[in-house]
């Protein structure tokens, strides 16, 4: 049942639009109602799953309407802000979140509240002025970044790094001169506020708003940095560009239709970013590496090449040992009447069964006369994996057996899966059952004799 009392302001006049540095606010509350999510994903899922879920406790939500707030709700790319809800009686009430409904600001806590209480709200502070570095920097990056004629086409603010994407991705001398750029704006403290259309005295692009935003009975704000930017924005924004503090410019990705995302991050969390870098390569340098911090480079640089060349050592023994195997094969089909072989080997690398398998190719394409036959007459399974590595392996079947042979494996192997046909088949062990290998070497064995 819902109850309502009086009115609410509108999202666009919210205390925490009219002032961001608002951290605590006396207000009443209009109403409050059982609140029912959304479903996700996961939910839609259930619904069309033939079997019922597991039954879940779920804890009741509320909404709770008030008569002001200065609690941002989620919007405009802008995570919704934390707080508290206290009681006459002194108790707090976490509030999980704030949506938006229209233009009413809706705070979800797990407590329902009388309508015409008086509360003290108390905002999260440290996380509104983590989201307000991160936007207005937001802002004030895709402000220099459009005087290269580089439009910013969306962004997100991540919890520890954000991004902007791009049309296309940008050099590197671009990026580092952007970077200097809006240091240095930071730096020479440019005013920002928020004006109305009317204010502005230019058209503004609506574009952006939320289909259901009632523009009719809702507040356009536009937020100015200086004589720099003027974007429509209906975020908590900081008052000067020195609040910023900083901002790094991080690493490109290029992304679908030849965009880039641009990675970044602003304000403490750049010294904090700082701080855990510059620790990891400490950890790095000192109990992996035993080097100081300026030789990580080339010490790796060092480890690499020694990797490359023991790695190139190990292909080139692997490589002969496949020669000796496929040889050993090879014999066996010439000088004796075996129709049926096979090899095993316990490490899942494929290179190995692959090598085997081009070697004792060659060695048929190189004496025609040797009357082994692995299209016609002989049949090789090559295997590999374990049980205990937990990473399966993989079966490789050339012969005429192999469609034969194929029914045989899959029935001892129970997460077989592959295809072939003819003489021909190649399928994939997800992993060893307990006791599965041993069962299908016995039974190779005994077909082998």
């Amino acid at each position: 049942m819902t109850a309502t009392a009086t009115t609410s302001a509108i999202v666009g006049a919210l205390a925490c639009q009219k002032n961001s540095f608002l951290k605590t606010l006396t207000t009443t509350v209009v109403s409050s109602f059982e609140f029912v999510p959304p479903p996700t994903s996961r939910d839609k899922q259930n619904k069309n799953n033939k079997k019922s879920p597991s039954p879940e406790t779920k804890v009741l939500q509320y909404g709770v309407e008030l008569e002001d707030t200065i609690l941002f709700p989620e919007g405009g790319g802008q995570p919704f802000d934390k707080g508290t809800i206290t009681l006459p009686d002194n108790r707090e009430i976490q509030v999980k979140s704030v949506l938006r409904d229209k233009i009413k600001a809706i705070h979800i806590t797990e407590e329902l509240i009388e309508p015409g209480t008086t509360v003290t709200l108390t905002l999260d502070w440290k996380r509104r002025m983590d989201i307000m570095q991160q936007h207005t920097g937001q802002h004030l990056l895709s402000a220099v970044f459009d005087t290269y004629k580089l439009e910013t086409l969306s962004w997100s603010m991540g919890d520890v790094i954000n991004y902007i994407e791009l049309p296309e991705k940008v050099s590197e001398e671009i990026i580092a001169e952007v970077n200097e750029k809006v240091n240095n704006l930071i730096f020479e403290g440019h005013n920002i506020h928020v004006v109305t259309p009317d204010q502005h005295g230019h058209e503004v692009d609506v574009s952006h708003l939320p289909d259901d935003y009632d523009i009719s009975r809702g507040i356009i704000r536009i937020v100015k940095i200086g004589d720099l930017d003027a974007n429509p924005c209906c975020g908590t924004h900081l008052s000067s560009t020195s609040q910023i503090q900083a901002i790094a410019l991080l690493h490109q990705q290029s992304i679908r239709g030849g965009h880039s995302r641009l990675y970044f991050t602003c304000g403490a969390r750049v010294y904090e970013y700082l701080r855990k870098q510059h620790d990891i390569l400490k950890n790095v340098s000192g109990n992996v590496l035993s080097c100081q911090i300026e030789e990580v480079f080339d010490k790796v640089n060092q480890l690499n090449l020694n990797y490359r060349k023991a790695n190139s050592a190990v292909s080139g023994l692997l490589k002969e040992i496949a020669n000796m195997e496929a040889s050993k094969l090879f014999d066996r089909f010439k000088n004796t009447d075996k129709l049926i072989d096979y090899i095993h080997r316990s490490d899942n690398n494929p290179e190995y069964l692959t090598l085997v398998q081009k070697e004792i190719t060659t060695l048929i394409n190189g004496d025609k006369s040797s009357g082994v036959d692995l299209s016609t007459k002989h049949t090789l399974v090559l295997l590999n994996g374990d049980y205990p590595s937990g990473t399966g392996g993989m079966v490789k079947i050339l012969g005429p057996k192999a469609e034969e042979l194929q029914p045989e494996l899959k029935q001892r192997l129970e997460n077989l899966k592959g295809g072939g046909k003819g003489a021909s088949f190649q399928g994939k062990i997800t992993k060893y059952g307990k006791g599965e290998l041993e069962s299908v070497l016995m039974y190779l064995d005994s077909i082998c004799e």
